[in-house]
């Protein structure tokens, strides 16, 4: 997996950007291509979908973690659905306890805390696979450009710090499909964190918005003031980084690992030496500790963050209503 480029979220046209970009409309062509030869296939349960414009990076997967225990707590049976990105497996699979990074993902091993997580290159199959086991509602975690899913209400996660980068679709900018051909597709966006005005601009006055918060558990607040070497191997890590300065904590080195990288010993043994010469803790996300060795995870501390909505009544009138009037009808 590779990292984000640094110049798809500088402001200014660059040279790079500038260059990829007759590739960007390739891709666009081929974007329009597969959207006008591909079929939706339906499935028989609300399919919730919670997606993102940018190449990861937005708190798609927090949102998803968010809603599923929203849904739980207000009496539904919600099963998540994810692709796996990054596993071996292909096939359509139920995540167990003993799953792996390596075969299942880092994702859906987190989603697999909250509520039963299927994985495997066909999602409509999952669909059937999660009624079959008792599911009354699906939470897909990504898949918003993927035409051939079917979609009851699609909600997209707009990051503040991270916005539409340059605008650009990829490779010479971070978006996967143009802004308003995104945005005019969506039923919901929930922005997460202070939103730029260029960014707000581009949201459609009729789509509505409920804003969010990332929020540092109080437990993991025993990092402020300590000397940190901080450690992430996640899409935006700049992110990650900049909740550790929320929290005070005093960040000596920072190392950013490609997206979904499965650490080896040799990477702690080297993380570890390096923690060691700044006298510091290693702390990194808990989206990187479950692709961590199991030998070393003692030696690394975790700061785990949650979803807090503004608005959580108005979100869950929306879902449930939503998923009620699929299951009568």
């Amino acid at each position: 997996m590779l990292k984000a480029p640094k110049f798809w979220y500088y402001k200014k046209d660059t040279f790079l950007s500038n260059s990829l970009y007759p590739l960007s409309l390739f891709f666009r062509l081929g974007t329009k291509i597969r959207n006008l030869v591909s079929k939706e296939r339906t499935a028989k349960l609300p399919i919730i979908c919670v997606g993102n414009i940018v190449v990861g990076g937005a708190g798609k997967t927090p949102v998803a973690l968010k809603i599923g225990n929203m849904l739980k707590k207000a009496g539904y049976s919600p099963h998540f659905v994810s692709k796996g990105y990054g596993g071996l497996e292909k096939n359509n699979t139920l995540v167990k306890d003993w799953h792996s990074p390596k075969s299942v993902g880092d994702e859906p091993l987190l989603l697999s805390e909250i509520a039963p997580t299927w994985i495997g290159l066909d999602r409509n199959r999952s669909f059937e696979l999660a009624k079959e086991k008792g599911a009354d509602c699906i939470v897909m975690d990504d898949g918003f450009q993927n035409p051939t899913l079917q979609k009851d209400f699609s909600i997209v996660v707009i990051n503040g710090e991270q916005g539409f980068g340059n605008k650009r679709v990829i490779p010479a900018g971070p978006l996967r499909e143009s802004i308003n051909r995104g945005l005019s597709r969506t039923n919901l966006v929930i922005a997460i964190g202070e939103i730029d005005e260029s960014v707000k601009n581009k949201i459609h006055k009729h789509i509505p918005m409920i804003r969010a918060k990332f929020k540092i558990k109080e437990d993991e607040l025993m990092v402020r003031g300590q000397r940190v070497t901080a450690f992430a191997g996640i899409a935006y890590p700049e992110k990650f980084f900049n909740s550790l300065k929320l929290v005070k904590a005093n960040i000596v080195d920072r190392i950013s690992y490609s997206d979904h990288h499965i650490y080896s010993e040799n990477d702690l043994l080297n993380l570890a030496e390096i923690a060691n010469k700044h006298q510091s803790i290693l702390v990194t996300t808990k989206k990187d500790i479950v692709r961590i060795p199991k030998s070393f995870r003692s030696l690394v501390k975790t700061i785990d963050g949650f979803i807090q909505f503004d608005d959580e009544k108005l979100l869950l009138e929306i879902l449930t209503n939503l998923i009620q009037n699929k299951i009568d009808n």
